[in-house]
């Protein structure tokens, strides 16, 4: 395992920039006065997944290291294409409003971003759900065993668990289903030169939508019993069994809006 403090440096050298292109599209959108309502819940979702991004940021070097690194390896890929996605869809917009001044949309570029090019706009407010999923279920689970390390175990923890658990399922499922979408796509090309960029942007999707698999089935096996319980364990200093109350499957509802605040990652004072 590579040295903990190098992976969480790493985790926050690439959310950095993608931060900054999260915050350049979000101020490009906002200037669109006139925008149509699909760009609006882009904007929204630039927002979460802002928040999303800087919640990671805050997890420190032990939780790294429990959660492993292949887990931070396809975080900050899932980061970056995050920032490749915003970069590229930034470009798109000022080619799409070459006609527009004052932040007002000329009818010619309204057409053009609210009738043409619905598809680019519904393949990158997926990618960025896909995303903000993904990064919120990593620091999801970081809080889990900040939570365990920093003595709160047994029942009060077993909910936890249980919703990080629906969480992540319903995040697969629905990563599981753009990836299908993506490849079903990518096979009705004709890959003429008229859809070269498509088959580049279809392509790029499905390396994001697959490795945010990759990373939730990570996830969701660091949630088993056995592997919480050991955890545990080791925070307690003890090789004995901890157990989390008389049901240990079974999910709960519960999602995380926004990102994680509030949240204390490291030891506690005394």
């Amino acid at each position: 395992m590579a040295d903990p403090l190098s992976i969480a440096a790493s985790v926050v050298g690439i959310a950095v920039p993608a931060l900054h292109a999260t915050r350049l599209l979000l101020t490009d959108l906002q200037e669109l006065k006139n925008a149509p309502s699909t760009m609006q819940q882009l904007q929204e979702d630039l927002r979460i997944i802002d928040a999303a991004i800087t919640s990671l940021q805050a997890v420190d070097d032990t939780e790294w290291t429990v959660l492993g690194e292949e887990v931070a390896e396809n975080s900050k890929t899932t980061i970056g294409t995050c920032q490749t996605a915003c970069t590229s869809f930034r470009a798109d917009i000022q080619r799409w409003t070459r006609h527009s001044t004052g932040g007002k949309l000329s009818w010619q570029d309204r057409a053009s971003v609210g009738f043409f090019n619905q598809g680019r706009i519904k393949s990158l407010t997926e990618q960025l759900q896909s995303c903000k999923l993904t990064i919120n279920s990593v620091a999801g689970v970081a809080v889990l065993y900040a939570s365990i390390r920093n003595g709160h175990v047994a029942e009060e923890i077993r909910n936890v668990i249980s919703s990080r658990q629906s969480e992540i399922t319903d995040a697969i499922r629905t990563t599981e289903a753009r990836l299908q979408a993506v490849e079903d796509g990518m096979t009705k090309l004709d890959l003429g030169p008229s859809e070269q960029d498509q088959q580049r942007r279809g392509e790029e999707e499905e390396k994001a939508f697959a490795v945010s698999l990759t990373l939730l089935r990570e996830l969701l096996l660091k949630l088993q019993t056995e592997t919480v319980a050991k955890a545990a364990a080791q925070s307690q200093g003890s090789v004995g069994t901890v157990t989390f109350g008389k049901q240990n499957s079974g999910f709960q509802a519960g999602t995380i809006n926004g990102g994680v605040s509030g949240i204390s990652f490291g030891k506690q004072s005394s």
